[in-house]
């Protein structure tokens, strides 16, 4: 039984998080060569929080520079949005079954938590960048994607705990 119900969880996780790509992937498609919403939302949102810097979407790049005075500094795109945790996160907690009213309270702090942590996570490659620029590759490539990943997997674990909490409350 426990088996059956491993194979139903990695089946559901599976084609959850390839409807959601699928969805994601026709959405930048939708917008080629332009930046897609969800970047420059989320370029948008960095440059509201930390208004120092200038976002500039760049039309034949799908990405959004991000600027301080005229200096350019990176580029936003797809893979910096978030979107992919918030994919992962979603596949996870689809896969992992619980009634309708766990998943209005939890999935949106889930979400918001994981965008708060990316605008985090692209201010302080943004500070990396300007004061130590030699180690921005290390950090873009290699320790904020561990870290935020490990975010969403601690996410995914307090789901657990969640849905576990609220069905012996509810019994």
């Amino acid at each position: 039984m426990e088996t059956k119900k491993a194979i139903q969880f990695i089946i559901l996780f599976a084609l959850s998080y390839i409807l959601l790509n699928g969805l994601y992937q026709y959405v930048l498609w939708l917008y080629a060569p332009e930046p897609d919403v969800l970047t420059v939302f989320t370029a948008n949102v960095f440059c509201n929080i930390f208004n120092q810097f200038t976002p500039t979407p760049l039309l034949n790049n799908a990405a959004v520079l991000i600027s301080l005075a005229d200096k350019k500094l990176v580029n936003i795109n797809e893979g910096c949005n978030g979107v992919a945790l918030i994919t992962t996160f979603l596949s996870f907690a689809i896969a992992f079954k619980s009634k309708f009213k766990n998943y209005l309270i939890f999935v949106p702090i889930a979400i918001i938590s994981i965008l708060i942590i990316n605008i985090l996570r692209l201010y302080l490659l943004i500070e990396i960048k300007l004061v130590y620029n030699t180690y921005f590759d290390i950090f873009h490539t290699y320790i904020f994607p561990a870290i935020i990943y490990f975010i969403t997997f601690l996410l995914m674990v307090l789901w657990v705990k969640f849905i576990n909490r609220k069905t012996n409350n509810e019994s």
